[in-house]
């Protein structure tokens, strides 16, 4: 499964979440680099980027697609507030999310995750684009919400 493969099982999640709980609220909430995100920000953004990618998962089940529509990330944040949110609220808040995502995941069927789609839109709405005439799958979107998820880990962890 690509929860496995990347290692982000939902016990995998818990760990992390317990080693965000102990960083403090004051330093995550300074931004990273001049006019970048905080920490606070980027958990943030891996909320916005669990529920969407929670839908996504749920609607290419229920409707034998890959093909997704985009979101402003960067409104996305600023809209939700995550930068005056408590830092416990937010690690909480993701925590949960993706132990909810990693459970659903784990209980795809395999053949789901690698049945090929000939169209997609993973060119425009994924972090490791696609090219659209390169076949996919749903375990491509998995795989590649860990990837970001990964990535946006290191930053608030570095």
């Amino acid at each position: 499964m690509p929860s496995n493969t990347l290692n982000y099982t939902a016990d995998r999640i818990a760990e992390i979440a317990d080693q965000l709980f102990d960083l403090h609220d004051t330093q995550m909430s300074k931004p990273r680099t001049e006019n970048g995100w905080s920490r606070k920000e980027i958990l943030g953004h891996l909320i916005d980027s669990a529920l969407v990618n929670h839908q996504r998962i749920i609607q290419s089940k229920l409707n034998n697609s890959i093909i997704f529509t985009g979101y402003n990330h960067q409104q996305w944040v600023t809209i939700n507030q995550y930068q005056s949110t408590d830092w416990e609220e937010l690690v909480t808040l993701w925590c949960a999310l993706n132990i909810q995502l990693s459970t659903m995941i784990d209980h795809i069927p395999q053949e789901t995750l690698d049945n090929t789609h000939t169209t997609h839109s993973y060119a425009t709405t994924a972090y490791r684009p696609l090219p659209n005439d390169q076949p996919s799958t749903l375990g491509y979107l998995i795989e590649d919400y860990f990837a970001h998820l990964h990535h946006h880990l290191n930053q608030i962890t570095t």
